[in-house]
């Protein structure tokens, strides 16, 4: 019979991961009755902690891991190859586990039962889910997070500044003239989903402009909702003059809209989005985007869990990396001014 892992105990106690990794680390948020059912369970269950793996990390195995879900579009892709290249630049090797579904801890307890890992490097949504991240704890195993939605104090996390990077982008649209700014959201509960609209939000109200809600669409940072939000929002008694997609797939699927319908990019409509990965550089026109730099947050994550396999030491200050404003043919000045009309930015 193989030993009781903390989701054994989760389950029979009807806790969360979380709240028994609490338990065991001695925290003091737990309630007493709460405390007693994980107590029980520990104890009719046998569990201990994983001190089998802690002692193989003891003789280091040069191995790191990445989990990651939504493994679709140029940044998940543009991480990975960042992560692989600093890995081979610096002697290590990189498994590679996407977890998806309902069972993101028992996968991960899978994963980590079967290989000897010195850190793990987690993207979005991955690196939000506290019951994985409780499992990690539970194996004593390093981890690193690329864009955390919460970072807690003294994590060093990697990330670029996506709320700033957002304001500046509206900003763009806002100095060209437009005033009806459609935004569509990436996947609930993604930091930068989050982030980047609040940028759009605060850039509108520096202007001085009312948000209004029906503007703002949620998405799926896939191409489908690019093109099912262009339509949504151009349908509307007063549609935008320019959209912002929350990042380039969504971007490239409203642009398909308006080539499908003959509307003219940017002289019609001006659309931006974000990411500056190969989609921004095939669409035509070419896309005004932000580009963050995607390879360089695999390659820092990688760099951040060799030096706490060999120093120990997991608190540090954030990395945040720079982002820039690539200027494309896709966004022009609004043609609702007749002095600025057909003017393209970048021009």
């Amino acid at each position: 019979m193989s030993p009781a892992t903390i989701l054994d105990v989760a389950g029979s106690a009807g806790v969360s991961i979380k709240t028994v990794s609490r338990v065991v680390n001695g925290e003091a948020r737990v309630a007493d009755s709460t405390r007693e059912k994980v107590l029980q369970a520990i104890k009719a269950l046998g569990y201990q902690r994983n001190m089998f793996a802690r002692g193989l990390r003891a003789d280091k195995s040069r191995v790191l891991g990445l989990l990651y879900d939504n493994p679709k579009g140029d940044y998940p892709t543009d991480v990975l190859l960042g992560a692989l290249t600093h890995c081979r630049e610096s002697g290590y090797h990189l498994q590679v586990e996407v977890l998806r579904g309902r069972d993101l801890p028992a996968q991960a307890i899978k994963f980590l039962s079967e290989t000897r890992l010195d850190g793990v490097m987690l993207t979005p949504p991955v690196c939000d889910n506290m019951e994985v991240l409780a499992v990690l704890a539970d194996y004593d195993i390093p981890y690193v997070r690329v864009s955390p939605n919460k970072p807690r104090p003294g994590e060093c996390y990697i990330a670029i500044d996506d709320r700033q990077a957002g304001e500046h982008l509206a900003n763009c649209l806002l100095e060209l003239g437009h005033r009806r700014i459609g935004f569509i959201r990436g996947i609930p509960g993604h930091a930068a989903s989050r982030l980047r609209y609040e940028g759009y939000r605060g850039a509108l109200a520096r202007h001085g402009l009312a948000y209004d809600p029906d503007l703002v669409l949620p998405g799926k940072f896939d191409f489908a909702s690019g093109f099912g939000g262009a339509a949504q929002l151009m349908a509307l008694p007063d549609p935008p003059t320019a959209i912002f997609a929350c990042n380039d797939e969504m971007a490239a699927g409203v642009l398909s809209w308006a080539h499908e319908q003959g509307m003219p990019v940017p002289g019609t409509l001006s659309v931006c989005g974000f990411d500056g990965g190969t989609i921004s550089r095939v669409v035509w026109p070419l896309l005004t985007t932000c580009r963050q730099p995607i390879r360089e947050l695999g390659k820092a994550a990688i760099r951040r869990l060799i030096e706490v396999s060999i120093s120990g030491k997991r608190e540090g200050t954030p990395l945040i990396l720079p982002f820039e404003l690539v200027t494309g043919h896709s966004t022009g000045k609004c043609n609702c001014f007749p002095d600025t009309a057909g003017q393209t930015a970048g021009t």
